[in-house]
């Protein structure tokens, strides 16, 4: 009876812990989200990929698979615009167009991936992201790279886009929404496209400065 008694009170007891430990676990299940509040944005944004690789760029999203990135860093690519129309990307600096340099293909492949994954957001009615306690929205899927997450700010602005087996990280800040007038033309538009062989000085100049 003795022996009765006290397995009936170690199990009274354990009763109110599952109960406690099934409180403590986190809700389950995803939430519908629509992220980025508009079309058209800029941002700056800083990379870290590759071995050791950073650069640092004010992106700018001017219409549907229409991108601006506008280097700041590294100081060989400070000045440089690549421009991502659909599947083609252009590279220009001050004015002149240049196939884009050797020293901005890793970033311009990085760039893609990102570019890539937030149109496919954009063209998304809603996206299933898990929100995480600081009331951010953390979104997963695959890109061309792989695996990716995608955290946005509560109000739908992108905050990171990681890639892990690139490994890449891309970071945003000073989130601009820009005014919806119709189309947008993105900078590298209005350029004086340079010729290959026959060219001036100052435009072998250019190439050699971001080469």
């Amino acid at each position: 009876m003795r022996h009765l008694m006290h397995l009936r009170n170690a199990l009274l007891l354990c009763v109110p812990a599952a109960i406690l430990m099934q409180g403590c676990q986190a809700p389950q299940g995803d939430a519908q989200v629509q992220p980025l509040p508009a079309e058209t944005y800029e941002a700056d944004c800083t990379l870290e990929y590759g071995e050791g690789q950073s650069a640092a760029l004010h992106l700018t999203r001017c219409g549907d698979s229409l991108w601006d990135a506008a280097f700041t860093e590294p100081p060989a690519l400070a000045g440089v615009i690549l421009t991502f129309d659909g599947n083609a990307v252009s590279a220009s600096y001050k004015g002149l167009a240049f196939t884009v340099p050797k020293t901005a293909l890793p970033a311009k492949n990085m760039l893609t991936l990102l570019t890539e994954t937030l149109d496919a957001a954009h063209a998304a009615e809603s996206l299933p992201c898990s929100p995480q306690d600081d009331g951010s929205q953390l979104c997963q899927g695959e890109c061309a790279g792989g695996s990716y997450t995608l955290t946005f700010a509560p109000d739908g602005q992108p905050l990171q886009f990681e890639v892990p087996s690139q490994p890449l990280k891309i970071t945003f800040s000073g989130f601009t929404v820009l005014q919806e007038s119709g189309t947008t033309e993105p900078a590298g538009t209005d350029i004086t496209t340079a010729e290959t062989e026959a060219d001036t000085s100052e435009t072998a100049a250019v190439t050699e400065t971001t080469a």
